[in-house]
């Protein structure tokens, strides 16, 4: 039988991260638990989890100290950060330091959940046969199955919601992809209570294909809700 995931719960809270494991393991995935933003780190880096849960407010480094951490480490391991509901610099920062998602505190334990496995089907998901899997941007080659940007100096990795999202652009090379659909493919839902998160992963693709955030070239942002991708390939 095929085990399901490890996730690693990251909070200081010791009631909050015992009832987010208990009702992971209800639904029989494999849970580790650490108790602060250093002991989260040195877990991710050593026991490799396919999923992080991550608070952000918390001693000896905060939630978006360890996503910065482990981007600049080469993880691209994902990451859901847990905030409280009116946080929303809180929010916005830690997907600008590499976050996939947010959840707002207190939960639903059944959003918790869809957000969960969200992110695990875009971590396992492989490029379908009729996407292209590599992309030129001048002198950077993306790797979309590799999940990597490499501009012959550096390779930088992708995260599973960067990788989907560049995707979804490139299956629709050309033509503007309405916010609502990106929303819906990648994030797995239509709702979202900040248009910050696509804008921002936005921000960080272009940061890796070497494009330019005031005049893009490639990544450019569409008329209306959207944006619309091309490249020299």
């Amino acid at each position: 039988m095929k085990l399901l995931p490890r996730i690693l719960v990251v909070d200081d809270e010791r009631p909050m991260r015992a009832s987010i494991c208990q009702c992971l393991r209800a639904e029989g995935y494999r849970v580790l638990e650490a108790s602060d933003g250093a002991q989260g780190l040195d877990m991710i880096t050593k026991e490799k989890p396919e999923l992080v849960v991550l608070d952000v407010m918390m001693p000896n480094l905060t939630g978006i100290e360890v996503v910065a951490a482990m981007r600049r480490l080469g993880l691209n391991t994902p990451v859901l950060m847990l905030t409280t509901r009116n946080e929303v610099p809180q929010k916005v920062e830690g997907l600008d330091a590499g976050a996939d998602d947010y959840l707002g505190k207190p939960f639903d334990r059944r959003e918790l959940l869809a957000r969960v496995q969200s992110l695990l089907r875009r971590q396992t998901a492989a490029v379908t046969a009729d996407a292209i899997s590599v992309l030129r941007f001048g002198n950077v080659v993306v790797d979309l199955e590799k999940r990597t940007a490499s501009n012959g100096k550096a390779v930088l990795p992708l995260t599973c919601t960067e990788s989907a999202l560049l995707e979804l652009l490139a299956k629709h090379m050309g033509t503007p992809v309405a916010r609502d659909m990106i929303l819906d493919v990648v994030w797995g839902y239509t709702y979202f209570p900040s248009t910050r998160t696509v804008d921002t992963h936005i921000w960080r693709l272009r940061k890796k294909i070497g494009d330019n955030g005031e005049e893009p070239r490639w990544l450019k942002k569409a008329q209306g809700e959207g944006y619309v991708l091309t490249c020299d390939t």
